[in-house]
């Protein structure tokens, strides 16, 4: 959990939840191994806000205690998961990021000069994932009870049925997919 802690912090502005979460570092750590160990730990809220830079996007953000766990299930699953990528995977992996992935693709551009580039960003991604494809994939490859327990928790923690809801003009025949989650 400690590794956790500190690699989420790592690179973090400062800000007043850090610093208060900081000011009881131990306690609230203790606590959620506690919750954790107990399986008492519930995710908390998503604080949602709209961001303007190129585009138009509607943000949520999990509290410093949740992204402490996300971190922690980040790192159970990247020994799991890394070596089944294809090597031009470049996001959220040890060594590679949005530079390497520029240069990779810069260097093919050089390789194939009448190559085209396909940019794409798909809509409400996030919001869309069908939970129980997702659970099902992820499960197919974790085993551990605990594991899969706090993965249901942390992916069942974003409503679904509230972004349905909000984007139904958009998606009229789309069904509430949270009946199909696995036990």
């Amino acid at each position: 959990m400690w590794r956790s802690w500190f690699a989420y912090k790592k690179g973090k502005r400062p800000t007043a939840g850090l610093h208060e979460f900081q000011y009881r570092l131990e306690e609230n750590m203790f606590k959620l191994f506690c919750d954790l160990n107990r399986g008492n730990y519930r995710h908390g809220p998503y604080r949602k806000f709209v961001v303007c830079d190129n585009k138009r996007r509607e943000v949520s953000v999990s509290g410093i205690r949740d992204r402490v766990v996300h971190r922690l299930i980040y790192d159970y699953l990247v020994p799991i998961y890394d070596r089944t990528f294809i090597f031009d995977a470049w996001s959220c992996r040890a060594g590679k990021g949005l530079l390497g992935a520029i240069e990779r693709a810069q260097e093919f551009t050089k390789k194939n000069p009448r190559a085209y580039v396909w940019k794409a960003d798909i809509r409400k991604f996030f919001d869309s994932v069908d939970q129980g494809v997702l659970l099902g994939a992820v499960f197919r490859k974790v085993q551990c009870p605990k594991a899969r327990w706090l993965i249901r928790e942390v992916v069942r923690s974003f409503s679904q049925r509230e972004n349905f809801y909000r984007n139904a003009h958009r998606q009229p025949h789309q069904p509430d997919l949270r009946q199909h989650l696995p036990e």
